[in-house]
């Protein structure tokens, strides 16, 4: 914290305060810290964070990390959801965002960009069920035995990098959008437009390359990505644009010296790209990569981008862009469900109060890679075994251990290269 967000407990103490000045005894660093390590503890609940804060050692860390010092006890998680319930949601976006902002003024996440662009991948998941409408509004769909099931679901940008760090942006979202029951789809591409909107003002000078799925393969979003003059690589199955992917065929046999092979390691790779393929009043290219490893079927990708392409760029783009966007799901949604951050667990029935939660959820995974990424632990294998066992050695340290009051900066702290 020290090296990469040292002003963060700051920004949190700077964010407009719902709460009445003279009754608040708790700074916002302090309480927003213990959302934060809910998460990072991986408590799973906000009754266990209850009597996991019992400790002296766990009071005088935070008051570190919070920067208040003068209490002698810890807020009990009901005053954490009260505020929760109040504090702005947009303030908590401006602060998630903030700290992708130091680190790219810090060049730390430059070995990671394409071509110059931030490579960030966009996709939805279903957060959490709850068994009656928690809020107005909330999606909703019928299920087989007749019950009516509610659900939160999120739209993200992840920044994704090659060594396994999905780093969330920005976050939107999901209402009915006027339909009787929950679209996966038409809510999707309607909540795009407005995902777009906050990563243009959370970033208004940041070069993003959009990774897509096919739901996306359409000319209303080319156009949007094309009027924020960012790169994109968006899935292209013959399901999604018909006529067009036959016409990619035709072009394809027209345009036969643009193949390369590659073989590496028992992959082979084969490589043909169609150059300007219309599509409205744009004339973005295709790029298929077939991939056969040893002793497997063979796979074919096929992408649509505005990245201009030739020999010396097909397998970065292919690696390094269109395949990348796996990395929002296995490394992004699947760790935040499944491995100890209890993603699908309802932190608060309150429409703001879930938000605030799901997005301190967010910034203690992104720290949490911060950590696990850099060169401070060379080999996560061989210092902790895994990211779970991470999180519980975190837990018991914070519990037991005073983090000491000299402790001095490592000097530089890098990721592992791409």
């Amino acid at each position: 914290m020290k090296h990469f967000l040292p002003r963060l407990s700051a920004s949190m103490n700077r964010l407009p305060d719902p709460r009445n000045g003279w009754q608040s005894v708790y700074h916002q660093a302090h309480l927003l810290w213990l959302g934060i390590l809910l998460f990072m503890m991986h408590l799973g609940s906000r009754r266990q964070l209850r009597f996991e804060r019992l400790a002296d050692a766990f009071e005088l860390n935070l008051a570190l990390l919070s920067g208040q010092h003068d209490l002698d006890f810890i807020a009990d998680p009901d005053t954490l959801a009260y505020y929760a319930e109040h504090v702005q949601v947009s303030a908590l976006e401006k602060l998630l965002a903030a700290i992708t902002v130091r680190l790219i003024r810090m060049k730390a996440f430059d070995p990671f960009r394409l071509y110059g662009y931030f490579t960030v991948a966009i996709d939805g998941s279903q957060v959490c069920t709850f068994e009656h409408e928690p809020w107005p509004g909330c999606p909703h769909r019928e299920l087989s035995t007749g019950k009516t099931q509610y659900f939160a679901y999120v739209l993200d940008a992840k920044l994704v990098t090659p060594c396994g760090m999905a780093l969330t942006l920005a976050t939107e979202m999901l209402t009915n959008e006027g339909n009787e029951n929950f679209d996966k789809q038409d809510c999707e591409l309607k909540a795009f437009p407005r995902l777009v909107e906050k990563l243009r003002q959370l970033f208004p000078r940041t070069a993003f390359c959009l990774l897509l799925d096919s739901l996306y393969a359409n000319q209303n979003v080319i156009r949007l990505i094309e009027t924020n003059q960012w790169k994109y690589t968006i899935t292209f199955k013959e399901g999604s644009m018909p006529e067009r992917f036959n016409e990619t065929l035709s072009l394809a046999s027209m345009q036969k010296d643009n193949r390369l092979r590659v073989n590496e390691e028992n992959i082979a790779q084969s490589f043909q790209w169609v150059e300007q393929l219309p599509i409205a009043e744009f004339t973005p290219n295709v790029l298929f990569c077939r991939e056969q490893q040893q002793d497997k079927e063979a796979t074919t990708f096929v992408w649509l981008t505005n990245f201009n392409l030739n020999r010396n760029n097909v397998q970065n783009i292919a690696k390094k862009g269109g395949r990348l966007r796996w990395k929002i799901e296995n490394e992004g949604f699947n760790v935040q469900k499944n491995d100890g951050y209890e993603m699908e667990h309802p932190y608060s029935e309150h429409q703001n109060g879930f938000r605030i939660f799901y997005i301190l959820l967010l910034i203690a995974y992104y720290i949490t890679q911060l950590i696990l990424h850099g060169s401070l632990i060379q080999a996560l294998a061989k210092s902790f075994g895994s990211a779970k066992n991470f999180a519980r050695r975190l837990a018991e340290s914070l519990r037991n251990h005073l983090v000491p009051a000299d402790l001095a900066l490592p000097g530089q702290i890098r990721f592992r290269p791409p």
